[in-house]
């Protein structure tokens, strides 16, 4: 218990100290705020999240939901201080939505199914690289108005589904394994 509230604070201290050292820096250099906005914005970002790490009860949870309020309004912020202009909608949200149901998908994949890891992996390559990555990539070609890479996309989706048909090989061998295995021992 004492060990994790003094990692918290540590972590504590060494996000404020960085961010006070980019802010310092930036004022020195610039006399008013302007790149150490980022870093003090993600910094800021990434403590609120982690922090609930250190939570006693359901840390894990708690993470998921502060990273669920938190990234749409924190990439607002960010698209608010960059100097391209209206991509939060086109892009930011569109790719935090499809993030954050990825994360959620696989958290309750790896918390709640009760499968092999490599089960489990292959479905996390597949519903990444081959579902999400596409729906994101999509968005980035409306907003650039750019001609979609087709190629790049099924080279991609086939890798992926190569990786996720020999990570569920892996699966369905290692739960073979484990039946011989149980079946020698009875």
């Amino acid at each position: 218990m004492k060990s994790k509230k003094l990692l918290f604070m540590i972590f504590t201290l060494v996000c404020f100290l960085a961010a006070g050292v980019c802010l310092i820096v930036n004022m020195a250099i610039n006399q008013q705020i302007t790149w150490a906005a980022y870093p003090i914005l993600s910094i800021s970002f990434g403590w609120a999240v982690l922090s609930l790490l250190f939570v006693k009860k359901h840390g894990i949870i708690l993470l998921f939901c502060a990273l669920t309020l938190l990234l749409p309004p924190y990439l607002y912020f960010i698209s608010k201080i960059t100097p391209v202009t209206d991509w939060f909608m086109p892009i930011g949200l569109p790719s935090a939505i499809a993030g954050i149901i990825a994360s959620w998908i696989l958290f309750l994949l790896f918390r709640l199914v009760k499968i092999n890891i490599w089960y489990k992996l292959a479905i996390s390559v597949f519903l990444l690289g081959v579902v999400i990555s596409p729906i994101i990539v999509h968005f980035v070609e409306l907003y650039l108005e750019a001609e979609p890479s087709h190629w790049y996309s099924f080279l991609k989706a086939f890798i992926c589904i190569i990786a996720s048909a020999v990570l569920g090989m892996l699966g369905f061998r290692k739960s073979k394994t484990d039946q011989n295995h149980i079946y020698t021992y009875s």
